[in-house]
């Protein structure tokens, strides 16, 4: 992706301007609300050729930020991977119909249940919105144990590998088919459970390259190893059962292969994206060259030093400064080792002279760089689930102003579930 020609020094100045008037003091993650739309029109011109929507809430790991994007694209539909995020949702957004992204060890499946029987989320029915993803025959048996122990149906989603090979059913074996059909058989006999979808990930599909077929390769063995696993699953179960499942697939990387009008992919009723819509730095991919960047940290600087040297190395600096190894300019900024690049003021580098640091690390600066003391240094982000939770809420961006302030995953209502979890778990080990 070209992001030069997306983003401008006159963009990001504007930016700087909007976070000092709105006392944006200490590093600040800025979602620009104009581009987020942006990207998400490009996505719902994918969802709305026939697909339903499922938000994977991780990458947006904010209610405000769920509720805004749901309400955009009009779903209730989320992906949850982290049993106190699953917790949360349920609470503060006990309207939606949750599909694990990966599958739970059937331990916190259970502290779920014994969490939500203790009256938390009470206006959340996990027996319709909850859907646990299977990815083994050893699973699936720990969870209709874990049914019948509850004496409760638990909605089963099995994983299918399509390719990506990280675990999950498949029928490219023998010895695979027959696992697979065990689990049919299993949740073809037993009343506790519900087989309500099938989920192929192919995350990998952007990244193969050219030399051993590329990304068209790829998604076409997917979407076979795909339709492969729905024939033997109709053959065990009956077709009609296809009226009732989710076929989950795609990604932030993969959604723009699927059309509805197309044969490869119209058996899928279900795609599930969120990195696309914010856009870090791991999503450059040529997939998503439409999509524009639309997250950013924001740093203030403490320190401007010119001719910066080695420690305990003044003459040494010296000459590396003659002969251009050292910059002539670098900064200090508030924080840092963040998971991202920075992006303004171009030509930005983090400093070897020091290495990595959270609290104050360095940055190399061009000759003509115009920084003062208080100014912004900007990076992007290179993925938004681990780096969104690093801040406590998110400048919203939009029109030259700080138009609101979303709070984070990790704020004090999180908190309140996870004591709420100890509580309950110590309950448990003391009834048991």
């Amino acid at each position: 992706m070209n992001t030069k020609n997306s983003l401008s020094g006159d963009y990001f100045q504007q930016m700087s301007r909007a976070l000092s008037q709105a006392g944006a003091h200490q590093p600040t993650l800025v979602v620009d609300k104009q581009r987020l739309d942006q990207n998400l029109d490009e996505l719902l011109n994918v969802i709305q050729t026939g697909f339903d929507y499922r938000i994977v809430a991780k990458s947006l790991p904010s209610i405000p930020l769920l509720k805004y994007i749901m309400q955009k694209s009009a779903t209730n539909r989320l992906m949850s991977f982290h049993l106190p995020f699953l917790m949360h949702v349920a609470e503060n957004l006990p309207e939606t119909d949750v599909l694990l992204g990966k599958p739970m060890p059937v331990a916190a499946a259970r502290q779920f249940y014994h969490w939500q029987q203790a009256g938390n989320a009470n206006s959340f029915n996990p027996e319709i919105q909850l859907h646990w993803l299977v990815d083994s025959l050893e699973r699936l048996q720990q969870y209709q144990a874990l049914a019948k122990e509850l004496n409760s149906t638990l909605n089963i989603s099995l994983e299918i590998d399509v390719g990506l090979h990280r675990g999950g059913f498949s029928t490219d074996t023998s010895n695979n088919a027959a696992e697979l059909k065990q689990a049919l058989e299993l949740l073809t006999a037993d009343n506790h459970l519900n087989l309500t979808g099938l989920m192929g990930y192919e995350a990998h599909v952007s990244k193969i390259p050219n030399i051993i077929g590329g990304h068209q390769k790829a998604f076409k063995q997917a979407m076979n190893s795909y339709q492969a696993c729905i024939e033997f699953t109709t053959n065990i179960m009956g077709k009609d059962i296809l009226d009732s499942l989710m076929l989950n697939a795609g990604g932030s990387s993969t959604y723009p292969l699927y059309d509805k009008k197309s044969e490869r992919t119209q058996f899928i009723n279900e795609i599930a994206t969120a990195s696309a819509l914010v856009m870090p730095t791991d999503f450059d991919v040529h997939t998503l060259e439409h999509h524009i960047p639309a997250t950013f940290i924001a740093a203030p600087v403490l320190k401007l030093v010119h001719q910066p040297q080695i420690p305990m190395l003044k003459g040494f600096s010296k000459l590396l400064h003659k002969v251009g190894l050292l910059p002539k300019t670098a900064c200090f900024i508030y924080g840092g080792n963040w998971l991202a690049s920075p992006c303004y003021p171009e030509k930005t580098k983090r400093s070897n002279i020091l290495g990595h640091s959270s609290n104050q690390e360095m940055y190399e600066l061009t000759a003509d760089n115009t920084l003062k003391m208080d100014d912004y240094l900007f990076f992007r982000p290179s993925q938004s689930e681990a780096v969104f939770l690093q801040f406590g809420k998110i400048a919203v961006y939009e029109e030259g102003i700080i138009i609101d302030w979303w709070p984070i995953f990790h704020s004090e209502d999180v908190s309140s579930t996870n004591n709420a979890i100890k509580k309950t778990l110590n309950n448990y080990q003391e009834v048991s």
